[in-house]
């Protein structure tokens, strides 16, 4: 090689270090400095360095990966809650489910009992809640929960201080348990696991009910029964109370009463001077709601008492919780006619 040639070649070589390394640095400042994210996510970034000691390089480095769904924003204008009762109910109280029920409590009777014991949560409202939630882990979520999150957080227009603050909860369940932020999935509003907790509950409410060491809600069905039945005694289940019945109107104010709200405001009796009263025969000092649902001909009435709003902590739609009574009835006549069948018969 010549002399020239070598001179040629080392200029070369320098200019690509060179570009090489404006490269590596136009990059590393883009994800580190967070040049490209939007006023609002640096104050979020702010304020996760201060108040929880996040590095906000690393949270820059994060957020220029998350990709807004638009698939979130539009399961989030239709749920399948707002469809009307009759069409509601076939979609989560199916075979499918109430068989898929019964191999559950099948599978699990013994940690389902021991829950019961200690929350006072009958075994067929936990099963037939995860059974509407996830069809039992088997549909836990395909979206990517910091991409929901992040999209509901800053591009939803309602309820963007909510979804910011599930949003922290994220990152900082992450933290604790070792997570991926970029690789845990869950549903279109950030639900995790096979009870879909979201974030906040999750890191308030989940407990490692078979004491491992640690909590898993996805693969462990202890933890998730442990946490399911702990969470609605935490929201005001009672054990052996009721928790819905089918309601007599017999006033046109009907309208007014329904829009007293679904908290259990009145008892039984107070109701029955309104003009309305219960179809079955229950304590007159129970507290109750009255609620009504639509079938194809026209509404009908209920009752829902303490442990019907206790199930609207968990999802605050009638049709949601109406949806676990039936099926958790519907589990529970199941489960008692195999075990029926499943006796020999002595002539």
């Amino acid at each position: 090689m010549t002399p020239r040639m070598i001179r040629a070649a080392s200029r070369f070589a320098v200019c690509l270090a060179l570009a090489l390394c404006w490269v590596v640095s136009a990059g590393a400042q883009t994800a580190e400095d967070g040049a490209r994210l939007r006023p609002e996510i640096e104050k979020f970034i702010a304020y996760m360095a201060q108040t929880h000691a996040f590095n906000p390089r690393e949270l820059r480095v994060l957020f220029a990966k998350v990709q807004p769904s638009q698939d979130v924003t539009r399961a989030m204008s239709s749920p399948s809650t707002a469809k009307p009762w009759y069409e509601f109910k076939p979609l989560f109280v199916d075979q499918a489910r109430i068989n898929g029920g019964v191999k559950f409590w099948n599978e699990n009777a013994e940690v389902l009992t021991q829950a019961r014991m200690e929350f006072g949560v009958p075994e067929a409202i936990v099963v037939a809640l995860l059974g509407v939630e996830t069809r039992y882990g088997r549909n836990a979520g395909g979206f990517r929960v910091l991409d929901t999150l992040s999209t509901l957080a800053f591009d939803w227009p309602s309820r963007r201080d909510f979804f910011r603050g599930q949003l922290e909860q994220f990152l900082l369940l992450a933290r604790e348990q070792g997570w991926d932020p970029l690789a845990i999935k869950g549903s279109f509003a950030g639900a995790l696991g096979m009870p879909q907790f979201l974030p906040g509950s999750y890191r308030k409410y989940a407990i490692d009910y078979d004491r491992d060491g640690r909590i898993d809600l996805w693969r462990n069905p202890a933890d998730v029964i442990g946490s399911v039945a702990s969470y609605l005694k935490e929201f005001g289940w009672k054990d052996g109370e009721p928790v819905v019945a089918p309601a007599r109107v017999a006033t046109p104010e009907w309208q007014a009463l329904l829009d007293l709200g679904l908290k259990p405001s009145l008892t039984l009796e107070q109701w029955k001077v309104r003009g309305v009263d219960s179809l079955q025969e229950l304590p007159t000092a129970l507290s109750a709601c009255l609620f009504s649902i639509d079938l194809a001909g026209g509404a009908e009435f209920w009752f829902g008492f303490d442990n019907f709003y206790a199930l609207l902590q968990y999802n605050r739609s009638r049709n949601y919780a109406m949806a676990i009574v039936e099926l958790a009835r519907e589990i529970a006549l199941e489960r008692d006619r195999l075990a029926r069948a499943a006796v020999p018969h002595v002539e």
